[in-house]
């Protein structure tokens, strides 16, 4: 299976949905495009809710691992 560049407006859909996801949890969300995925996201957001966590970015990145937290285009 080959992957095709994502179009100017699928990106903007995906930072639209990261930014939505934030919002209807009462978080703020982040700025700029960002370079992790939407399911990454999910997560932060998943354990900013339960609490009790000082980074929830450090244990997503941990729980997913790099290949599924972030973009393929950011990945080294």
């Amino acid at each position: 299976m080959t992957l095709r560049p994502l179009f100017p407006s699928e990106v903007s859909n995906m930072s639209a949905r990261i930014k939505q996801l934030y919002r209807s949890a009462g978080l703020r969300p982040p700025k700029g495009k960002g370079i992790h995925t939407v399911a990454f996201h999910r997560c932060v957001v998943k354990v900013t809710k339960r609490g009790g966590v000082r980074s929830p970015h450090a244990v997503c990145m941990a729980r997913m691992g790099r290949n599924k937290a972030v973009k393929k285009a950011h990945r080294r």
